[in-house]
């Protein structure tokens, strides 16, 4: 994983992308505890490949933060 961007929250890491859901990567769902959002904001910005295709994907997370940011 190659971050784009680092983390804009302070202490919360950038997941690995691979690890991610389409849905999580497409950010209709949390990039740290995969729920659907309603009300988000953004975590930053990762590379992801999907065979031999890299994408630059942008992250959202829960707002206010879920407590799986506090696990990062």
């Amino acid at each position: 994983m190659t971050a784009v961007t680092p983390s804009a929250l302070p202490g919360v890491e950038l997941p690995n992308p691979d690890t991610l859901t389409g849905p999580q990567l497409q950010g209709w769902h949390c990039a740290l505890c995969e729920r659907r959002l309603f009300a988000d904001q953004r975590l930053g910005m990762v590379e992801w490949t999907c065979g031999g295709t890299t994408e630059v994907v942008e992250l959202w997370v829960c707002r206010p933060l879920c407590k799986e940011a506090a696990d990062t």
